[in-house]
């Protein structure tokens, strides 16, 4: 038996859970409020038998390694020690090696911090104290976030590591130093600037972003080269410091520059991180999304600048979202806010110190990103020419389809979407793409399709497929078998269908399997004469019996139509209804709507996981 089996073992999820959660006994389960996301009703169960959690209201769940993971914000390996040691399990100790690579680098940049630290503090560094006193930066700031400069000399930091014992292979592994023009010679990668550590949230410092003190100096701004360690796109800067705050507040707030944080941090706004100066990445988000539920950007107050943050970054949240549900840690409630930062406010540092409570009256109402995305998207369009609809639908449906798979967001979404451009939300709903990332194929009938609906929608709109005729083809499959398989008893049984003599007919065939005879004929002479002949007609029709390893699959592709078909009628009714209703009856209503949307599209994917099977088109 292993550590994890053995720990398990002597460890019950009930008294892990248990510490932190009131259970209460429910049948075989225990149940309690999720110390997830806020509830008054309990939704969070526990199966002592299974050894798992999970709660149907947030649905986060797992064993007591995911627990401890989850609700103290920690990695599976401190979450192993942590529980090892309750358990009384020795884990295996590690043999002594030499330090790896990335330790090698992580000492490289602690020698390199210092360097930069002693810098500043020396005569070298005069123009950069300069700097940080222009803008109004004490010496707190300076040891908080251990800022440095990088003197003008050739290889000075080369020498500083020389004498640590680190090679030039090593300071050129780390990004601290380039090779000269000289072949076989390095110097250092920089000089003359203002020097930001950049950590990860263990402290490590992974790489540094450099800002130009002259103003010919180019690039202006200069991070490290992607190392071992190092790759700009999946850190932020801060997080080592903005931890705590996170936590306390539940929430981040991500700044575009180093002194923006720095600035935040000074002032007591301890949850700020900075993004490096660079567009918001799905790797970013990752990171943040194990420290906080929320993210509020406040990246840039020119109005088309916070348009675009705000384009980009849910193309980064789409795009990590997708990834997160492919993995074993399941989906993520990550919510992305935007901060509506004055035009005239100036950068968040200036902002910070002349008008914090300007600055924490954005943050406290920053909207959701969507929300600030299809607003903007719509007040840009130009409605005077005749596509505006189509690119309407054809910028704000793919990250409909693809931010979230909650059923409900979708439909409240695609019902404003309906409203704005008088389209009928059904047909905006076909519209889109099955898949949350189509391919270039995938895109190209995305793009067909829409102009279609639009075209639609100015004629009498898409017409419904028949409920009838779905229930002719299922009878007609189930009278050539006679007798009903005993996997679709319960399902049909639960079946409403529309037509009075099909409702008989399936009521007669699931009386008869009882009598496991397949004669039809005898079966026959137990309906009616008129039902009989009804029965003749149906089973007359369609294709002959599926082999046998795709008949439960075909009943239950049968099964699924006609429910996708009634709901597609009752959802355009409700939808219908809505126009005609007060305002103040609308909300209620929509939350019907938004349940009959839900259903349909799990019915929907149904269809095309049976039609997988099958072969078939679930649209037939």
């Amino acid at each position: 038996m292993d550590a994890v089996e053995e720990i398990k073992s002597r460890l019950s999820i009930e008294d892990v859970v248990g510490r932190t959660v009131d259970l209460k006994r429910s049948g075989a389960s225990l149940k309690g409020l999720c110390p997830f996301h806020d509830e008054r009703t309990p939704s969070f169960y526990v199966s002592p038998s299974r050894g798992t959690y999970h709660c149907f209201g947030c649905g986060k769940g797992g064993d007591i390694f995911s627990f401890v993971m989850e609700s103290e914000r920690t990695t599976f390996p401190e979450a192993l020690s942590e529980l090892a040691d309750q358990a009384g399990v020795s884990l295996p100790a590690r043999e002594q090696q030499k330090p790896s690579l990335k330790n090698r680098l992580y000492a490289a940049n602690e020698v390199a911090a210092r360097f930069f630290s002693e810098a500043l503090a020396s005569g070298q560094g005069e123009r950069a104290r300069r700097y940080l006193q222009r803008r109004h930066f004490e010496q707190d700031a300076i040891e908080g976030f251990t800022l440095g400069y990088a003197p003008t000399g050739r290889d000075g930091l080369l020498q500083a590591l020389h004498k640590a014992g680190f090679e030039d292979r090593i300071a050129l592994a780390a990004g601290l130093a380039r090779q000269d023009d000289d072949p076989g010679t390095a110097r250092d990668q920089f000089r003359g600037r203002f020097m930001f550590p950049i950590r990860d949230v263990a402290g490590h410092i992974l790489g540094f972003g450099a800002r130009a003190l002259d103003e010919d100096q180019q690039p202006k701004y200069l991070n490290s080269p992607q190392t071992e360690i190092f790759d700009k796109s999946s850190v932020v800067f801060g997080v080592h410091r903005a931890v705590e705050g996170m936590r306390q507040t539940r929430q981040a707030v991500l700044v575009e520059g180093y002194l923006d944080a720095v600035r935040a941090h000074v002032a007591g706004y301890t949850n700020v991180v900075a993004s490096l100066g660079t567009a918001v990445t799905s790797k970013q988000l990752a990171v943040l999304d194990r420290l906080t539920d929320e993210i509020v950007l406040a990246l840039d107050p020119d109005p088309a600048g916070q348009n675009a943050s705000a384009r980009t970054s849910l193309s980064a949240l789409a795009e990590f979202k997708q990834t997160r549900s492919r993995s074993s840690d399941g989906s993520s409630k990550l919510e992305l806010r935007i901060a509506r930062l004055p035009e005239d406010s100036g950068d968040p540092d200036e902002l910070i110190r002349e008008h914090p409570e300007i600055w924490e009256s954005s943050i406290k109402s920053a909207v959701p990103a969507f929300e600030f995305y299809f607003g903007q998207t719509m007040a840009s369009l130009d409605r005077s020419t005749d596509a505006w609809r189509e690119e309407a639908i054809n910028r704000l449906m793919p990250p409909i389809r693809q931010l979230s798979e909650s059923a409900a967001w979708q439909a409240t979404w695609i019902q404003r979407l309906a409203n704005e451009t008088q389209i009928d939300p059904q047909l905006l709903l076909r519209s889109m793409p099955s898949g949350r990332t189509p391919s270039g194929r995938g895109r190209a009938r995305a793009a067909t399709g829409t102009a279609a609906v639009v075209q639609d929608t100015t004629s009498k709109g898409m017409s419904l497929d028949s409920v009838e005729s779905k229930e002719r083809s299922l009878l007609s499959l189930l009278l050539k078998l006679v007798v009903v398989p005993d996997h679709a008893v319960e399902q049909l049984n639960q079946l409403r269908l529309h037509r009075a003599e099909h409702s008989e007919i399936l009521k007669a065939l699931l009386e008869w399997r009882r009598s496991l005879n397949y004669d039809y004929q005898l079966f026959r002479e137990e309906l009616g004469e008129e039902p009989a002949e009804y029965a003749d007609g149906l089973r007359a029709e369609g294709p002959p019996l599926p082999d046998d390893d795709k008949l439960t699959v075909a009943i239950d592709l049968h099964i699924a139509r006609i429910r996708h078909a009634r709901l597609d009628v009752q959802y355009r009714r409700a939808t219908k209804l809505l126009e005609d209703m007060a305002p103040e009856d609308r909300n209620s209503a929509l939350k019907t709507v938004a349940d009959l949307m839900d259903e349909w599209l799990s019915v929907h994917q149904s269809l095309e996981q049976l039609s997988v099977k099958t072969g078939q088109s679930h649209r037939i």
